[in-house]
């Protein structure tokens, strides 16, 4: 483990040491989308006691019909497979069942590519619709259900969006809203939906920062997934 940490963050010190000064125009897609980063990023999600390449990677618990106390409709990152993604989702959803066994189910965000191109410019408005969508089946399916939002890197940008789109009379159901590695941080949601919100952001992440530019620590989220199950708990 302290030999892989070692290498990621070698990868890590040579992708940053190639870029430009930090700036709002430097052009991530060259970044993603380079071998090193892919190697490194899929290395770091499988090695750091998290999700791997055989985790479900697609929940449609409430678009199959089912309903239970807690709803959690997460939005996955940038690039990640399925509606939630490998490097938060599953065990984002491990960590909430922990805490309230048996009460949760999950809902990813379908209709949303998850594209670099949509990250730059702020984040899916097609998957903050979806997930606006989630939360009014929620309400219509599972009257009295609690409807957690999440999301995690573009996730996160997309329920600043869909928080917008949300229907004031529907500020009720949502329970609370938990961010991981925001691109959007410090900005407010509207109304009520601002009591209840939990971010997680560490100090080191230039994407929390506003800036395009991953770094090692923008995937070590999964390290901070109990704090976010306890804060859930705390609300549901």
């Amino acid at each position: 483990m302290k030999l892989f940490i070692t290498l990621a963050l070698l990868v890590s010190s040579t992708l940053t040491a190639s870029l430009p000064a930090p700036s709002n125009t430097v052009d991530p897609e060259t970044i993603v989308n380079s071998p090193i980063y892919q190697a490194y990023k899929g290395a770091f999600s499988a090695n750091i006691g998290g999700s791997s390449e055989n985790s479900i990677v697609t929940r449609n618990d409430l678009i199959d019909g089912k309903c239970n106390d807690v709803i959690v409709i997460f939005a996955r990152g940038s690039t990640e497979p399925g509606n939630i993604g490998i490097t938060l989702g599953p065990v984002f959803f491990d960590a909430i069942e922990k805490v309230e066994p048996g009460r949760i189910i999950a809902q990813g965000v379908n209709d949303y590519p998850a594209s670099i191109s949509e990250a730059l410019a702020g984040g899916s408005k097609t998957g903050a619709k979806y997930m606006v969508s989630m939360v009014s089946l929620a309400a219509s399916q599972c009257p009295e259900s609690k409807v957690v939002l999440s999301g995690y890197s573009q996730g996160a940008q997309v329920t600043h969006l869909a928080a917008g789109y949300i229907p004031e009379d529907l500020y009720s159901k949502v329970a609370a809203i938990v961010l991981f590695g925001d691109p959007d941080d410090g900005d407010a949601f509207p109304g009520s939906l601002n009591d209840n919100v939990a971010t997680f952001c560490k100090d080191g992440d230039r994407i929390c920062e506003g800036f395009p530019i991953p770094s090692v620590v923008h995937f070590t989220y999964q390290n901070d997934v109990g704090k976010a199950a306890a804060y859930i708990a705390e609300r549901v």
